[in-house]
């Protein structure tokens, strides 16, 4: 019997043990891989969009800078909690200026490269419009500059205030005020989760429907049943991109900013042991692929664009990009 009882015990704290390494094994195995793509990918877009082709078109100047911005989230944000959460070095926890300049990087360095993703895409909508009084904003490189500068002082200016409000409490980077700290998983949720998906949304129906228009009235004029079928292949990988950023975009912000939300209303209630290794998990989960979004915008062009993947091509051929003329996606479509 007591054989018996040792062998059950055994067995369950196995499966325990099993259980609570998930959250870790998660950071190690999906973020590593995450990590890995994302910086391939902003290789990728660095070596593409800074030859002579792009490097004066201004969507180019804010893909390059949001590329820049997702490298920092992904090798500063991501690598630390991939140490931290995987394989338990206490790095923020340690030091007083990493767990002030994560925390204030967190936020600082995702809502840039939102907002260069945010202002490219503005960018690329304002070139598809019919109107010249549209039109004229689209491709203004001096524009661009100050916009990209604007940004990074904004936020820099609004987000500041995170270096001052974080110290190390009890070995745990925290914030001094627990007004503060309430109020700051509501604003994660919010600002960095809930309405970027908003965002996106909202930008691939203006997007979608600037295109639409532009290619219906092209294949209204054309006569010539090859060039309407070109127009129609066009419009049918702008429709597959634009599901990508959906998908990504689903991935990447809701889970997190939902669970954000629902363990800030439900945190003052008592909850099972069971249920605190469920959230750990799907905790766990839900960070990770919050990432998403940084380490795929390569990946996006790649698969959904054929002007892209031949781009890339002539550049590991002739080992340099050429101008893609007549072909009208390669412009209103690199968005990312």
């Amino acid at each position: 019997m007591n054989f018996t009882n040792k062998i059950v015990r055994t067995n369950n704290n196995e499966v325990n043990s099993l259980i609570f390494s998930i959250p870790a094994n998660i950071h190690i195995y999906l973020g590593i891989f995450l990590l890995l793509m994302g910086n391939i990918g902003c290789f990728g877009n660095l070596l593409i969009y800074q030859t002579r082709t792009f490097r004066h078109q201004a969507f180019s100047i804010y893909i390059i800078c949001e590329t820049l911005s997702d490298f920092l989230v992904l090798n500063f944000i991501l690598l630390t909690r991939i140490l931290e959460n995987g394989f338990h070095i206490p790095l923020e926890h340690s030091y007083t200026f990493l767990c002030k300049f994560r925390e204030f990087g967190e936020y600082y360095f995702c809502l840039c490269s939102f907002t260069f993703f945010t202002l490219a895409s503005i960018d690329r909508i304002l070139s598809a419009q019919r109107s010249n009084t549209f039109r004229k904003w689209s491709n203004r490189v001096s524009l661009a500059y100050k916009m990209i500068l604007i940004s990074i002082l904004f936020w820099f200016f609004i987000l500041f205030h995170r270096f001052i409000v974080f110290e190390i409490i009890d070995n745990d980077c925290d914030p001094t005020s627990n007004l503060y700290d309430i109020i700051d998983h509501y604003l994660e949720a919010i600002l960095l989760e809930i309405i970027p998906l908003i965002i996106v949304f909202i930008l691939v129906f203006l997007l979608r429907r600037s295109l639409k228009t532009i290619v219906e009235h092209q294949i209204n004029i054309i006569s010539n049943k090859r060039q309407q079928t070109q127009l129609q292949n066009i419009d049918s990988q702008l429709t597959l991109m634009l599901l990508l950023q959906s998908i990504i975009a689903i991935i990447s912000f809701l889970p997190y900013g939902c669970r954000l939300l629902y363990k800030q209303i439900l945190h003052s209630y008592d909850v099972t042991s069971l249920y605190r290794i469920i959230d750990h998990i799907i905790g766990a989960l839900t960070r990770v692929l919050s990432f998403t979004f940084f380490a795929s915008s390569f990946y996006i062009s790649l698969i959904s664009n054929n002007g892209f993947r031949r781009k890339i091509k002539r550049l590991f051929r002739n080992n340099e990009i050429r101008p893609f003329v007549c072909e009208p996606v390669n412009i209103l479509h690199n968005e990312h």
